[in-house]
């Protein structure tokens, strides 16, 4: 975006902030488009009912103002969309977006920030007085920021600025139509900016007599969500993968957790084990009952055709919780303690605890309760594991989930087998069965 600025640039090492800048002058920022009506007027002695319809008919104003935006103007678009390439750049090289704001903008951020978090879009919010203490650390030169003031030039966003690394990209959420009246562009050069402007048609002081961020926040979290979907649905492509399974095997709890069946498995009688793989079929025991599978077909699939023991999380490397009355607590830091076990924990070589029911733990309300206390199974045993031997493919041990899980029932702890034992004194590792079928569609 290579754009020409009414003035020169500052230096990233300038000491102050020139006045000019906090303090814009008409010709710098031109004025919002306004549209008054006689609808959107402020009305004296009006009754709460007529407010509230007149605040609704004001903010659905504004954002359809933001629709016609992104539909019409072509620097919207196109800076929408080298947002979007940008953030997921960033977080394919291992970095990260971070959202700083202030005041009714950092709370949208923080919104933003969760909401890309829970669609797998790695995001941290940076509190701009706190980043002069100290958290600049968390930057870093594969990172994004995205800013968010509705001026344009906020002081504390101003003075944070100087200290951003230049080779950093910045985005920002404001109500400017042109990058080179963006304040918060200053000390940058303008191939390392994008502009996603979120202005609103009437100002705010006119519309409901009081200058509150209402409808500007209104339109400002609107395009967050807007932009944090657009990125996740850039971000995961691969079958099985996509936005909405990266949101549920995100978010475990709570009401959406308990709609999208997240929630913490329960003890589900599982298969026990599997036969060494034949040519022409395997037998698996569910329950006293063996189940004659076809092998299934060889496809072309990368993912389908690996070995089940390239996703295993060896047995060797899931710590054990040493407590003699385990808390929930004594769980949580365990897998802390231990990052290369990636949240696996058990309690003995056949009490096993995956990931997700870490993550659900992680969840309750009081963490210093003891799992004695808890009313549901905390660890998964050997009955409720599927026993595969290590040979298996992926493709395989799918179709023998596929095979032994019955209706809504939560699917089986695969335990990767030693191909010539499968007692389970000889278990190598351990796969969730939703990895599994996550990656095959």
């Amino acid at each position: 975006m290579a754009m020409i600025r009414q003035q020169q640039p500052l230096t990233p090492t300038s000491p102050s902030i020139p006045t000019s800048i906090l303090s814009p002058t008409p010709d710098r920022i031109p004025p919002l488009p306004l549209n008054h009506t006689a609808d959107s007027m402020v009305a004296p002695g009006e009754d709460a009912t007529a407010t509230v319809l007149r605040v609704l008919s004001t903010e659905r104003a504004a954002l359809t103002n933001l629709e016609q935006i992104y539909r019409t103007e072509r620097l919207a678009q196109g800076n929408i969309e080298r947002a979007v390439t940008q953030i997921v750049s960033s977080i394919k090289r291992g970095g990260k977006l971070i959202v700083c704001g202030v005041g009714k903008s950092g709370r949208i951020g923080r919104k933003v920030e969760a909401t890309m978090t829970s669609m797998g879009v790695y995001s941290v919010f940076l509190h701009p007085t706190e980043a002069l203490h100290g958290d600049l650390g968390m930057i870093r030169l594969m990172d994004t920021v995205l800013l968010i003031s509705f001026s344009g030039r906020t002081p504390e966003l101003m003075l944070l600025l100087p200290h951003l690394p230049s080779a950093v990209p910045i985005i920002a959420i404001t109500a400017h139509m042109d990058p080179t009246t963006c304040p918060l562009f200053a000390y940058h050069d303008p191939q390392m900016t994008i502009l996603l402007p979120a202005p609103i048609h009437i100002d705010e002081e006119t519309s409901f007599g009081v200058s509150a961020p209402t409808t500007s926040t209104t339109v400002a979290v609107a395009l967050g969500d807007a932009l944090a979907i657009a990125t996740a649905r850039r971000l995961h492509t691969s079958p099985g993968r996509g936005p909405a399974e990266v949101f549920k095997g995100f978010h475990p709890g709570g009401a959406i957790g308990a709609a999208l069946s997240v929630s913490t498995p329960r003890s589900v009688p599982t298969p026990a084990s599997a036969s060494p793989l034949s040519s022409d079929y395997v037998n698996v025991k569910r329950n006293d009952h063996r189940v004659a599978s076809s092998s299934p077909p060889v496809a072309d699939d990368q993912q389908f055709c690996r070995s089940i023991s390239d996703l295993a999380i060896p047995l060797h490397k899931i710590p054990t919780v040493t407590s003699s009355r385990i808390h929930i607590l004594d769980i949580l830091i365990t897998a802390i303690q231990h990052p290369t076990s990636k949240s696996w924990v058990k309690l003995s070589p056949t009490e096993i605890i995956p990931p997700r029911r870490v993550r659900s733990l992680s969840q309750e309300s009081n963490v210093n309760s003891a799992i004695a206390d808890l009313t549901g199974p905390v660890c998964i045993g050997p009955e409720d594991w599927l026993c595969v031997p290590a040979s298996a493919t992926v493709g395989h041990v799918h179709h023998w989930l596929t095979d032994v899980t019955k209706g809504d029932a939560p699917l089986p702890l695969v335990c990767v087998m030693d191909d010539n034992d499968t007692g389970i004194d000889q278990s190598l590792g351990f796969v969730e069965g939703e990895d599994v079928c996550g990656i095959i569609v």
